[in-house]
């Protein structure tokens, strides 16, 4: 079977890819890898924010076209004109969207464009049980030519929400690059941060939002009643003050640092002793990947694309996600016992290298882009390979 980049075009196909915005997120994060990295010489990109650009364009390669649209909300079928205007002069091979508003957008203006090639990706539950919007959104994945998930359990709920055959959703699993993560100096960082050489350092990075599930880990942190213990959450967001408010209450904020939105995660992954994400609900999480490249332990909510990753008990520990007295004990053992942090850690950075590098997540967005558009041109290309099922 020819490798993604053996197969030959007569030129590069366009992909077109639309999207909300591009502030910073994990979705985002991988539209810029997956623009900056696909073959050249196979591809190109464009992207269409619904709304606006934001702080990830200045992430994208120089050469890449950024159309902002300037969308308020709202149903605003002139948004999907709009959309279809610009459609008809890119003229792109594929249209690929990704999450629920993107899609019913991008849906409407690929049609009224003429364009022939459309692929949709969900990469959280973004599913609107409204009854009219829930029958759109079902009849139009049904007539979509390619639509994947980022994790088993998010093509498990889109085939039950919207009735698809599950033969025709892909699972395309997120990657990290693997050269960032794991390199930086440890004691070097944590001096920087002032956190002591004695102290375990319990980390989380993600948005400060109630998704993310955050006071349950603030209750498990004050529950652990260890004084040696920092927790440390990085991230913005607008749940910050009650969080803090919360810390107060438990009577542990001395012991809590919020950093606010980072540049620099690649190097405070190595301060941590452990990693936690405690999230109600995830795609696939770009920051617990991100964790696991660089050799940090970690504990994370049993939900989403969380066990895709960790093999509990093995490259990491898994709880249920409202469940204060497993997070707790999971904490309190792992604070106790270096050793252990040390093996799994090391273990789950062996699993990221095996299965989830950015190399292979690209391989596979080439290998569904060609194949994908080489049914429309009645040509047969190899089928996107499915994520090995975990031991």
């Amino acid at each position: 079977m020819p490798e993604p980049r053996d197969i030959v075009t007569t030129q590069p196909l366009h992909i077109q890819h639309v999207v909300l915005s591009l502030q910073p997120g994990g979705l985002e994060n991988g539209v810029v890898n997956v623009v900056n990295r696909l073959a050249p010489e196979r591809f190109r990109s464009s992207v269409a924010c619904l709304r606006h650009g934001g702080e990830f364009v200045a992430r994208l390669q120089a050469n890449t076209p950024v159309h902002e649209l300037g969308w308020q909300g709202g149903n605003d079928w002139r948004l999907a004109l709009r959309l279809a205007r610009l459609f008809r002069t890119t003229r792109p091979d594929i249209v690929h969207t990704r999450n629920v508003e993107a899609f019913y957008y991008g849906f409407a203006a690929a049609k009224l464009a003429g364009i022939d090639c459309l692929i949709h990706s969900e990469h959280g539950r973004n599913f609107d049980d409204r009854p009219l919007r829930f029958h759109v959104q079902r009849w139009m994945t049904r007539h979509t030519d390619a639509v994947f998930t980022v994790s088993r359990q998010l093509k498990d709920d889109l085939v039950h929400h919207t009735g698809i055959p599950a033969q025709r959703v892909q699972v395309l699993a997120n990657g990290v690059d693997l050269a960032r993560f794991g390199v930086a100096d440890r004691e070097q960082v944590r001096a920087a941060l002032g956190l002591r050489p004695t102290e375990t350092v319990i980390g989380s990075v993600g948005r400060l939002v109630p998704v993310k599930n955050y006071p349950l880990l603030l209750q498990a942190f004050a529950a652990l009643q260890n004084s040696d213990a920092v927790l440390v959450l990085v991230g913005a967001g607008p749940e910050r003050a009650s969080l803090e408010q919360q810390a107060q209450a438990l009577g542990i904020a001395p012991r809590v640092r919020f950093l606010g939105h980072r540049d620099d995660v690649t190097q405070l992954m190595a301060a941590f002793d452990v990693f936690v994400l405690p999230s109600l609900n995830e795609g696939m999480s770009n920051t617990l990947l991100e964790a696991m490249a660089s050799g940090v332990a970690c504990v994370a909510s049993n939900v989403g694309g969380n066990p895709d990753l960790i093999v509990h008990g093995e490259d990491g520990c898994l709880f249920e996600s409202e469940d204060l007295a497993t997070l707790t004990a999971l904490l309190g053992a792992l604070c106790r016992d270096a050793g252990r942090r040390a093996a799994l850690g090391a273990a789950a950075r062996r699993r990221i290298e095996r299965e989830f590098s950015i190399d292979a997540m690209i391989a596979r967005y080439e290998r569904l882009y060609l194949s994908t558009s080489s049914r429309q041109r009645g040509k047969a290309q190899p089928a996107l390979a499915p994520l090995r099922d975990r031991p």
